[in-house]
């Protein structure tokens, strides 16, 4: 379950970043990208660990 979710969450997060750039929107001042790359570093850690077990 996790192999399809996981990486689902972290391309549209992905992709949402890189919406903002395009639209030249501040990334540094809206508080919800840094809650964004929390999840993606976090979900990252926890895919690693998966492949490793």
């Amino acid at each position: 379950m996790y192999k399809i979710i996981i990486p689902a969450i972290l391309a549209i997060f992905t992709l949402w970043i890189l919406l903002q750039i395009s639209l030249e929107l501040s990334i540094v001042k809206k508080i919800m990208n840094y809650f964004i790359v929390f999840i993606i570093f976090f979900l990252l850690i926890k895919m690693v660990k998966e492949k490793q077990q």
